[in-house]
């Protein structure tokens, strides 16, 4: 498939020079460039002199300041949205009324800026029969897909309650959360944001609680990105727990057994499942997107997931902003 970048920022371009990420895809260009399925043929972005760079980066001649020349000159197939989240919705909607759309979008998260947004893009993609995939990375690694697969099994009983911790904006970072949760936990029904850190702005960073029709309930604490990264996520479950941690670089598997200290005690004990790794995520999600569009079905993080994450965060957006906290329910 013919493939695409707009933007030519970090997650679609220079990251791939990042030395500490040496032999690991994770950029969209490079995904593109590496998958056997897709060539690379076309790069666009506001910035000449960016764009100049990732051109020479790439080998790629065919350079474009706007997504609606570029598609009718290059007609890509598929198509990486790696601009910022503000211009998520235009350049989306370029690429789906050009007169030959992309058979597939792969945007960066957060889908927009907006639920309303948002939605208008997954219903225009859907009208013109295009594959959207929201780009929430854990969804294509490896040992999340591993580790989905041990708690669906039942192996380790049902969901009794889940804790995290995050940095970097409800809307920007906690939709990360939010989509991991749904991925492997279940929908979020009732919602409530408190703005404990009072960061200001558009997108502060909220310590959110979520009410889930299983019953289990479901927190989130927001710490303050000045000190350092942090996104984990705790799930006490009926017969043991999971422990994610590190980004999601780390898995820890805990079950059930009796007490080696305590008679007539159940405590919980480490044991491995071989999860494997997080790495060429970015590979893995062009890949999945290939598959998406040749056999008819949806990418693993589809547009829809990108809108149902993005739908919690603004229940704990207008919970913390309109009402001081109280419960709101998430919009279906």
């Amino acid at each position: 498939m013919r493939a695409a970048v707009v933007g030519c920022g970090r997650i679609g371009s220079t990251l791939a020079d990042d030395p500490l990420l040496a032999g690991d895809v994770f950029t969209h260009a490079e995904a593109y460039t590496k998958s056997e399925r897709t060539t690379l043929v076309a790069l666009c972005d506001v910035d000449p002199e960016k764009l100049a760079a990732a051109g020479a980066r790439w080998n790629v001649s065919a350079l474009f300041t706007e997504s609606r020349e570029m598609m009718a000159a290059a007609a890509p197939e598929i198509v990486s949205i790696c601009t910022p989240t503000a211009f998520h919705l235009s350049v989306a909607r370029d690429l789906l009324m050009a007169a030959q759309p992309p058979r597939a979008i792969l945007c960066e998260k957060p889908l927009a800026r907006t639920v309303s947004e948002a939605k208008e893009m997954v219903e225009l993609a859907a009208a013109r029969g295009v594959v959207l995939a929201t780009i929430y990375m854990r969804r294509f690694a490896q040992n999340f897909a591993a580790l989905k697969s041990v708690i669906d099994s039942g192996e380790l009983g049902g969901i009794q309650a889940v804790s995290g911790w995050y940095i970097g904006g409800t809307l920007h970072n906690g939709t990360h959360w939010f989509d991991m949760l749904r991925y492997l936990v279940g929908e979020a029904e009732i919602v409530s944001g408190l703005d404990i850190l009072r960061e200001g702005g558009d997108d502060p960073t909220l310590d959110v609680a979520i009410a889930m029709p299983s019953g289990a309930l479901a927190t989130l604490r927001a710490c303050d990105a000045r000190r350092y990264t942090l996104f984990e996520m705790d799930i006490v479950m009926e017969k043991g727990r999971v422990q994610i941690t590190d980004s999601g670089h780390q898995i820890a598997l805990w079950r059930s057994a009796p007490s080696p200290r305590y008679t007539g005690y159940v405590e919980l004990e480490p044991f491995g499942h071989g999860l494997g790794h997080r790495r060429d995520l970015m590979l893995s999600a062009v890949e999945d997107a290939v598959d998406a569009v040749t056999l008819g079905r949806a990418p693993a993080c589809s547009g829809a997931d990108g809108l149902a994450a993005m739908r919690i965060a603004d229940a704990a957006l207008r919970s913390a902003r309109e009402h001081m906290g109280g419960v709101v329910k998430v919009e279906t």
